[in-house]
């Protein structure tokens, strides 16, 4: 039976165990995680189906990126980017083992996206980009496809999704408010500055 984008975002956030991705195996909890409500948000404004070919950039506890595989299906694909080698290893994993095979996760800087495997469906990142989305973001996003991304400037921080026009131009959707750690070229751990 044919499920609706809404359905199958809300079906999947069932269907994934969140502390299995989101708990180490002593039981304290991955610090990087968003919060639950803001990942169901952002992946209502994303408007993923069945079949996507989705980039997500910030991979992870991978907890979103098994969402998005089971939203995708096996006719989908998941590309997931982190620059922290750790996650990756721990993702890629835990994926594995959850039974995921449509999901490709790697090591790399989240702002060069990842070119061999464009133009995407639709493209998600769960880190901030400073004023604008990164250019090669937009170029990988296939024409018509939609882009979320949070985004900073000075001192104000937000989520906004995007429609690619054909021209090949982003055409601002949806703006929501929240704050995310920037998109960096090497591992940050924030909460560790607080210690």
């Amino acid at each position: 039976m044919f499920k609706s984008e809404a359905d199958l975002i809300t079906s999947s956030l069932l269907n994934v165990n969140k502390d299995y991705y989101t708990c180490y195996k002593n039981g304290l909890p991955v610090r990087q995680i968003s919060a639950p409500e803001i990942i169901e948000q952002m992946l209502r404004m994303l408007h993923p189906y069945s079949g996507n070919f989705i980039l997500e950039i910030g991979t992870g506890s991978g907890y979103s990126t098994a969402i998005l595989a089971d939203i995708v299906g096996e006719r989908g694909a998941i590309v997931s980017v982190d620059i922290d080698g750790i996650m990756v290893e721990r993702a890629n994993l835990l994926l594995q083992q959850d039974g995921y095979t449509n999901v490709r996760v790697v090591v790399g800087d989240g702002r060069d996206g990842q070119l061999d495997k464009a133009p995407y469906d639709r493209i998600i990142a769960w880190a901030s980009a400073e004023n604008e989305v990164p250019f090669p973001l937009v170029e990988q996003l296939a024409n018509n496809g939609i882009l979320v991304c949070p985004l900073r400037k000075e001192d104000s921080s937000w989520v906004a999704s995007f429609r690619k026009n054909e021209k090949g131009d982003l055409e601002e959707i949806e703006k929501i408010s929240g704050g995310f750690i920037p998109m960096t070229d090497a591992p940050w751990y924030p909460w560790l500055d607080d210690e």
